[in-house]
């Protein structure tokens, strides 16, 4: 549960308020998630707000991919705000405070403006009678570089609540709007409080760094009379790598062609966690055991993937050889070999029939492996026999070795946990398929592209199953060709 102060179940109405300027990513999730579960617990609704009121910042296809994420993340929501429709909603509040000689018109260069802010001196429109500015305003829909600015105390300790912009006019197109006229576009903290206030918000959860922000609007409440809601600042969660979140990173990204797109590998987009088979669920769990605490986190990819785990870890196990490379093994004798699809759930088998031809079986072996042998070494194929390598050239593409019988390898001799002596055999286990009877593959992983051979058992794949390659980890199958079973890696 949690736990909202002063919070009446029924009551509680509160609001997840995305910027379309790309598609949402993991810290996005957090919001989303975190107001869904306050609305779901208090019996309450969940306004979704898209703040577009900024045109150089919109991108047409992020207002689909929004709604379509938060769908898939199990977010519910009762009304949906565009704030690029309510225009003139914004343009009638900013009128009133200037009518109530609470806010004025500029057009003073920004440069001139922050000198006389820093000198706690007020700019000459600050004191231009209500009158004075109304025409002012008016200028506004004609002529550029006009700006409303709320007033302040001008020895606020922080400069930036000082005289902070309301309203400014320009000429940038709207991608959505496609007007090509001087429009009035409300700047944050205007639009944030007037639909706050409008859409009787009771409690705005948000991170601490809007901490600033809270203030601005607290001034707009002020100044019109109106009950504040309920501000809650949780601690900021960081990313490490910003560049997996960052929205103009990202297109710049996709522009020079390293990105695939917003689903890309490499990406925290919610896309991308989506297409390597992240469970919606545990990105929800995961949220909410960090919950509205006021600590300051980083995300931890890690802690996601053990949630993820609880989803994943029933399905079915296969074998992935990267970069394979032939074995040879000579006096091999005819050997059935089942693998159960998971050791603790009774699914069932696959089964290999190695039936040699002159007393030989070719199988394959991943590439890292063989370039570790030498002439002598034992190895023990995953779960089948032992085998002593004769030959280890890996540049000829392939190892000859001897099938072993009833051997376990060298000894090794350890210290047990009171000090006591143990031994054990000490010998390597290498992955192995047989040679001809697998399907190409490719795993799509945030390090690097894997190219190798998967069992012949993974033809029955669809399209997002997903399944454990063993000693390679989790994949959710992408794309199933005739000859090619393309894959997203999910985590270890």
């Amino acid at each position: 549960m949690i736990e909202i102060p002063n919070a009446e179940k029924g009551k509680v109405v509160v609001r997840f308020a995305p910027n379309p300027s790309g598609y949402l990513h993991i810290g996005h999730a957090r919001a989303a998630i975190l107001n869904d579960e306050i609305a779901k617990q208090y019996n309450g609704k969940l306004i979704l707000r898209i703040e577009d009121t900024d045109p150089g910042r919109v991108d047409e296809e992020a207002y689909t991919a929004i709604e379509d994420d938060l769908k898939w993340l199990g977010v519910d929501w009762d009304m949906k705000i565009i704030q690029s429709e309510r225009l003139t909603t914004y343009e009638n509040f900013a009128e009133q405070l200037i009518e109530q000689g609470n806010a004025y018109v500029c057009n003073c260069e920004q440069e001139k403006f922050k000198a006389l802010k820093l000198a706690k001196m007020s700019c000459p429109h600050r004191n231009l009678t209500t009158e004075e500015n109304l025409k002012n305003f008016e200028k506004m829909h004609t002529e550029d570089g006009w700006t409303v600015r709320i007033k302040t105390n001008l020895n606020e300790p922080n400069p930036s609540l000082v005289d902070f912009p309301l309203l400014r006019a320009s000429k940038e197109e709207h991608p959505r709007l496609k007007n090509n006229v001087l429009t009035l576009y409300p700047l944050m903290n205007l639009s944030v409080a007037v639909d706050d206030h409008l859409l009787e918000i009771t409690d705005v959860l948000r991170g601490k760094d809007h901490l600033t922000n809270t203030e601005k609007q607290k001034f707009i409440y002020k100044y019109f009379g109106w009950n504040e809601p309920n501000f809650i600042h949780y601690g900021i969660m960081s990313i490490g790598s910003e560049g997996k979140i960052s929205k103009s990173e990202i297109k710049k990204g996709i522009d020079e062609g390293k990105f695939t797109g917003w689903d890309d590998v490499h990406l925290l987009t919610l896309r991308a966690l989506k297409r390597r088979g992240i469970n919606p669920q545990a990105i929800r769990n995961y949220m909410l055991n960090l919950g509205i605490k006021d600590v300051d986190i980083e995300f931890s990819e890690e802690a996601l993937y053990f949630e993820n785990k609880k989803f994943i870890e029933s399905c079915f196990r296969h074998f992935f050889i990267e970069d394979p490379l032939g074995l040879t093994i000579e006096n091999f004798p005819d050997m059935v070999v089942r693998f159960p699809l998971h050791k603790e759930h009774t699914y069932g088998f696959r089964t290999f029939d190695l039936v040699p031809e002159n007393n030989k079986i070719n199988l394959l072996i991943q590439k890292s492996d063989a370039e570790k042998l030498k002439e002598g070494d034992e190895i023990r194929l995953m779960n089948t026999c032992n085998v002593r390598i004769k030959k280890a050239d890996t540049t000829t593409g392939r190892v000859i070795a001897d099938y072993v019988e009833n051997s376990h390898g060298p000894m090794v001799e350890i210290n047990g946990k009171n000090g006591e002596k143990k031994k054990f055999h000490n010998i390597p286990k290498v992955l192995w398929l047989p040679e001809g009877g697998g399907i190409k593959a490719k795993i799509y992983c945030p390090e690097r592209t894997a190219d190798g051979i998967c069992e012949i058992a993974c033809k029955n794949l669809k399209e997002n199953n997903i399944i454990q390659f063993e000693t390679f980890g989790f994949c959710r199958v992408d794309k199933v060709k005739d000859n090619l079973i393309e894959f997203y890696f999910t985590q270890r």
